[in-house]
């Protein structure tokens, strides 16, 4: 009993002065990056003291993780797990693994401390042992670092062999896990995560929303590629494409509204064939902050669980693409439940986005089994900053062969374009008897009205379409014609 109350006393005094490291939950989304990857992982919490103590329980959003059954998980939470238990009195964050196992965290340390980390297998467990402190880099700032190393032992404190041993993760006085594991994974998973961005402070990377995805300047240039694949049995096309800012209009007291003109050129190769078509344009888009914030997509964190009836979108983000900008990636409707449980449907239509900071939709992939439409931005300039690889020099030519402008006959007339409310579409110089669809897409591919052309004119009505930027297609057993509708 002396021994073990001089131990107590000994330690005492050292843990009194030890430094407080517990900005670990703080208000507002952290960003981890995964080791040797672009992926980013967040982690945001709502936190509930609990009552007669001062002691608090952090919660996160929901994810859907993979499992190695058919059924996925929906119930385990973040990179930091779904809750996480903090003992106000000693500093001690609690979490739990995807085993319902304890993990502990003291932030309140000194050199050469240790204690429980986990338990490993029945008699094994990882010890955590302050390894250092001092000043250490943290997102580009230096502050003071707690390093924690782990060593498997058995209970009577022999040491063993495991893939842990030397493992680390660090503490930040000021930001929390600057380094750390997925902890509902541990101790199943020695990826580790780095800290690249956090709200409070404020430092790092940020969230962003559709605010700063169309946030274009007049002179930015932006340069995609893309096929389209199917539109006809056996056809293939493939497309270039420059466009150029060269008008920029905003309004509304919290400028929640911006139209863009852009200078358009685009080149297409169709196969079998090898037949070009060039295009050179304007194009109007107006984009409505205030109404596309009812679409809350873009604000999801990865891997967040949002079910929408029978399905749910994957989440995702990156980074270090387009020079270190964010994007975030949804594939939509990838998940289904069926049969009690949610799981990744096979034959299904494949339809993924990708939005980056300042960039716009970056990607675009659609496929549904039989026609496959694709794009991706593969070079812009913004300013002085430039990133990736130009499709051309200038507008014309955009291939390495020496295109003209074609000179084809317009079968295709919307009066008038732009339109508000209503316009009419006439038909010139086409077969009634062919069978003919005139369909209308909106920007990212979805197909919003379909009519069968029976005589050469058509009434077309607005509806509830929003304003924008749309592209028609005349179709029989291959595309006729081609062009652009805007609504304002």
């Amino acid at each position: 009993m002396k021994k073990i109350i001089f131990t107590l006393l000994f330690f005492a005094p050292i843990l009194l002065h030890a430094q407080d490291y517990t900005n670990i939950c703080s208000a507002g989304p952290a960003f981890y990056q995964k080791l040797n990857t672009t992926s980013v992982k967040v982690f945001k919490t709502t936190s509930y003291t609990l009552p007669g103590s001062s002691d608090t329980i952090f919660a996160t959003f929901a994810t859907i993780r993979d499992t190695a059954a058919v059924c996925l998980d929906t119930t385990k939470g973040s990179i930091f797990g779904r809750k996480i238990y903090r003992v106000n009195a000693t500093k001690s964050f609690w979490f739990f693994n995807k085993k319902k196992d304890t993990i502990r965290v003291e932030a309140k340390a000194v050199v050469g401390y240790t204690w429980k980390f986990v338990n490993l297998s029945a008699g094994t467990y990882l010890e955590a042992n302050v390894l250092s402190m001092g000043p250490d880099t943290v997102m580009g700032l230096v502050d003071n670092v707690m390093k924690v190393e782990l060593q498997a032992k058995r209970y009577d404190g022999t040491p063993v062999s495991n893939p842990w041993n030397g493992k680390y993760f660090k503490l930040s006085q000021h930001y929390g896990l600057a380094r750390t594991f997925d902890m509902v994974n541990v101790p199943f998973d020695t990826t580790n995560y780095t800290l690249v961005g956090k709200l409070n402070p404020v430092t790092g990377i940020q969230d962003f929303t559709w605010k700063d995805v169309y946030n274009f300047n007049i002179g930015d240039v932006l340069h995609f590629s893309g096929y389209d694949n199917g539109l006809a049995p056996g056809q293939t096309s493939t497309w270039k494409e420059i466009k150029t800012v060269y008008a920029k209009t905003t309004w509304g007291t919290a400028i929640d509204s911006v139209q863009y003109k852009f200078d358009r050129c685009r080149s297409t190769v169709t196969n079998p064939g090898n037949h070009h078509v060039y295009i050179h344009d304007t194009i109007v888009v107006k984009y409505n902050f205030k109404t596309m914030a009812s679409d809350s997509s873009i604000m999801r964190y990865p891997d967040q669980f949002h079910r929408e009836n029978i399905y749910a979108t994957q989440f995702d983000r990156f980074m270090k693409l387009f020079n270190n900008r964010q994007t975030k990636k949804m594939i939509q409707d990838k998940y289904r439940y069926i049969n009690n449980c949610w799981s990744v449907p096979t034959g299904s239509v494949t339809l993924y986005q990708n939005y980056s900071e300042g960039l716009g939709m970056s990607t675009y992939f659609r496929d549904d089994q039989t026609v496959q439409n694709y794009y991706s931005l593969v070079y812009f300039k913004k300013g002085t900053e430039t990133w990736g690889s130009p499709v051309g020099t200038q507008c014309s030519p955009l291939l390495d062969v020496q295109e003209q402008p074609s000179a084809t006959t317009q079968q295709v007339r919307i009066v008038p374009n732009p339109m508000k409310n209503q316009a009419e579409i006439l038909f010139d110089g086409i077969n009634l008897n062919e069978g003919l669809q005139f369909v209308i897409y909106n920007i990212v591919g979805k197909e919003v009205y379909h009519q069968t052309v029976t005589s050469n004119h058509l009434t077309f009505d607005k509806n509830n379409l929003s304003t924008g930027l749309y592209i028609y297609l005349l179709k029989g057993k291959e595309t006729i014609a081609k062009g652009k509708l805007v609504i304002e």
